[in-house]
């Protein structure tokens, strides 16, 4: 009887549970031995393995938001003592194959994993998952297209909101996003009113430039609506808003641009409301893509499939039409320490917005 671990890590999507699920209905197929590692890595460090009863109802993780068996940001590069104790666990509890499911960081964790266990009994297969859309090796990321379809949403009630009144204010919406524009540009898949400015960090830009383009609209229209990512750039490509303060894998800290933006234009003589999207872009599973929902549980259930062979992969998705999942296995190595960018197609850089190229790729998957 083949014996897996699985294990999330980094941030939650809504539906990264769900991606748990695929692998739980491959176990009941095979008839594998499943276990999760609680607090993902920590608890492959801590030889804290816990065995998951395959006749055990775990439908409502369908609906349930946050990493349900604990997550971690912990950084094998920085700490590659923690392989031992990893490999100790794995052969005492006799593991045939190990599923990671994450973004970035977790993938540069897989490939470590899997180089260290290279010619042992484990395997490692990774499970993609990230709101950013950044990961390479996969045409979308489990996770993006629910948190586009909050971003969505929340940007046209904002919009639809504001002019309630004669003369509105300069709103200014942060979303995530520290090196993929993707949750931003999302706000123009609205299905009311369009935001007048859309920034997102692959189109680095002056900030004087922005602010004449944004008093000539509240000028003229008594108000302007404003979306950018976090980790927008200036002309020199500086993070606006880099802080001091890194995470365990050397990521900056980001966040507040909203706020920095808008006192800026309130000092230029705009009435203003800075909104930071925050936490509930990935914990919003009251507005789950359905799409996005099939995706996390067919790459979880082929993740289980393929870790009887193969090792060192993660599942890529190249395409889903209903009722039908393609997707094929992406050497760690091409993805582990490589960031995806917004297709520049999508990009419409003089006007500060985004092409409508950018909807007819994902608009019906958000909504569907």
């Amino acid at each position: 009887m083949r014996r897996v671990v699985y294990f999330q890590g980094g941030g939650p999507t809504a539906v990264i549970n769900v991606s748990f699920l695929g692998v739980l209905d491959r176990a009941r197929k095979e008839g594998l031995e499943l276990f999760v590692s609680p607090f993902g890595l920590k608890g492959l460090i801590e030889g804290r393995l816990q065995k998951i009863d395959l006749d055990k109802d775990y439908s409502f993780l369908r609906e349930r938001p946050g990493a349900y068996f604990g997550s971690a940001r912990i950084s094998l590069k920085k700490n590659p003592e923690f392989l031992l104790p990893i490999q100790k666990t794995l052969e005492e509890n006799e593991i045939d194959a190990l599923l990671p499911n994450g973004g970035n960081d977790t993938m540069d964790s897989a490939l470590r994993l899997a180089c260290a266990l290279q010619g042992r009994r484990t395997k490692v297969v990774a499970i993609p998952k990230t709101v950013d859309n950044d990961l390479v090796g996969t045409v979308r990321t489990p996770g993006f297209l629910s948190a586009a379809r909050y971003v969505a949403l929340t940007t046209a009630a904002i919009l639809q909101d504001d002019l309630s009144y004669e003369k509105g204010r300069v709103n200014v919406i942060e979303t995530m996003g520290r090196d993929n524009g993707s949750l931003a540009a999302s706000a123009s898949l609205s299905p009311w009113e369009k935001p007048d400015f859309i920034l997102v960090p692959e189109v680095p830009f002056a900030f004087e430039r922005l602010q004449e383009a944004v008093l000539s609209c509240y000028g003229k229209k008594g108000r302007c609506n404003v979306v950018l990512a976090e980790g927008i750039r200036d002309e020199n490509g500086r993070l606006y808003t880099a802080t001091e303060h890194r995470d365990s894998f050397g990521n900056p800290q980001l966040g507040g641009i909203a706020a920095l933006f808008a006192e800026r234009f309130r000092k230029a003589g705009c009435k203003t409301r800075a909104i930071e999207l925050s936490i509930p872009q990935r914990a919003a599973f009251y507005l789950p893509s359905r799409q996005d929902q099939e995706d996390a549980f067919a790459c979880g259930e082929a993740a289980a499939g393929e870790s009887k062979e193969r090792s060192g992969f993660m599942i890529g998705i190249d395409s889903t039409t209903r009722g039908t999942f393609r997707y094929h296995l992406e050497p760690l190595s091409d993805v582990a320490g490589h960031l995806r960018s917004l297709d520049g197609r999508h990009l419409d850089p003089t006007r500060f917005q985004i092409q409508p190229s950018f909807a007819k790729e994902y608009g019906d998957l958000v909504f569907e």
